[in-house]
């Protein structure tokens, strides 16, 4: 069955090459575009996710849509890409966890392979995390908080967008290396988890900047650290992790699309040379820059190493930290 699979998914990717190149590039996209956001709406992902819809929209004269699929640490939305025709009018913003982490998490359960079912297009953005809390927290400082985990095994707690997720991530190699225990409490995504550290219902998140900064600049949250090995320059009076002394902690997250494996190479190059120019439009960098994060851009070939560095970096973390879906 499996091979019958991947035969039928060959052919189509045949067939949507022929159909593509006989149809001409200049006539692509005839009907709507989705990108599936397979997180809550709310997140880094979800508000990239739509600039690039809106955006996209303008350039191509088709309506883009974002659509939310939540659940399995973005599998269940990634899967249902995986699975699409790859004619370019299902995409993905793929994320750290959805083509980096997740093979080393679930293993053989995951449902798709984030090398070999997907065809690389670009690599979007690049952002720091930064550790939050409420801003009525007693802990005024990373080593404060720190201190008494240490004293304090698995009092303290942290809210995620889900297993996989930088949240999650950051967090355990943090905890690994600080030598601490603090309390995983999974999400459906990021926005639920902050707004329960609004509440005071757990300790922390460590979320991605776009998600996370926005509220700290309202004073709806605290900021003690961020992931980076340097202080960002959106939040220069933050300090870095390795600044509360856990030496070497260096870490971002990052975001990118992606396309069901086997689509038509001039088209891949269509949507590429056109997020290159969306990432250096001065509208889109002020947008970027105000949520402190990078835009990348780049080449197919490019954001494709990068997947599968990551792939190979988070299953050495995974395995050394003990992380587990939850």
């Amino acid at each position: 069955m499996v091979k019958t699979a991947r035969v039928l998914g060959s052919a189509l990717a045949v067939l949507a090459s022929f159909a593509f190149n006989a149809s001409a590039q200049s006539n692509w996209p005839e009907k709507p575009v989705r990108i599936m956001v397979p997180f809550a709406p709310g997140g880094q992902t979800d508000i990239i996710g739509r600039i690039l819809a809106e955006r996209y929209t303008q350039l191509w004269g088709k309506s883009v849509l974002v659509e939310n699929r939540i659940g399995a640490s973005g599998s269940i939305g990634t899967e249902v890409v995986a699975k699409s025709p790859p004619d370019g009018y299902f995409l993905q913003i793929a994320a750290i966890n959805t083509h980096g982490a997740n093979p080393a998490l679930f293993g053989s359960k995951l449902p798709y392979d984030p090398v070999r079912d997907f065809t690389p297009i670009i690599w979007v953005n690049s952002s720091v995390n930064v550790l939050v809390v409420n801003p009525n927290s007693p802990f005024r400082n990373l080593r404060e908080l720190l201190d008494y985990a240490k004293a304090n095994p698995g009092k303290l707690t942290f809210g995620t967008a889900g297993s996989g997720s930088s949240m999650h991530l950051f967090m355990e190699v943090l905890k690994m290396m600080s030598g601490t225990d603090i309390t995983h409490v999974p999400y459906k995504g990021s926005a639920p988890a902050g707004q329960d550290v609004m509440g005071n219902q757990i300790t922390m998140v460590f979320d991605s900047m776009p998600g996370a900064w926005p509220f700290v600049q309202s004073g709806r949250f605290k900021a003690l650290a961020v992931s980076s090995g340097k202080r960002a320059p959106n939040a220069p009076d933050v300090p870095t992790v390795a600044e509360a002394g856990v030496t070497g902690y260096d870490y971002v997250s990052w975001l990118g699309v992606v396309g069901p494996a086997g689509m038509p190479k001039e088209l891949v190059a269509k949507i590429n040379a056109d997020t290159n120019r969306i990432l250096q439009t001065p509208e889109v960098r002020d947008r970027f820059d105000k949520l402190g994060t990078l835009p990348v851009g780049g080449t197919p070939e490019e954001f494709g190493a990068y997947i599968r560095n990551q792939v190979a970096t988070w299953h050495k973390v995974v395995k050394a930290s003990g992380a587990k879906v939850e």
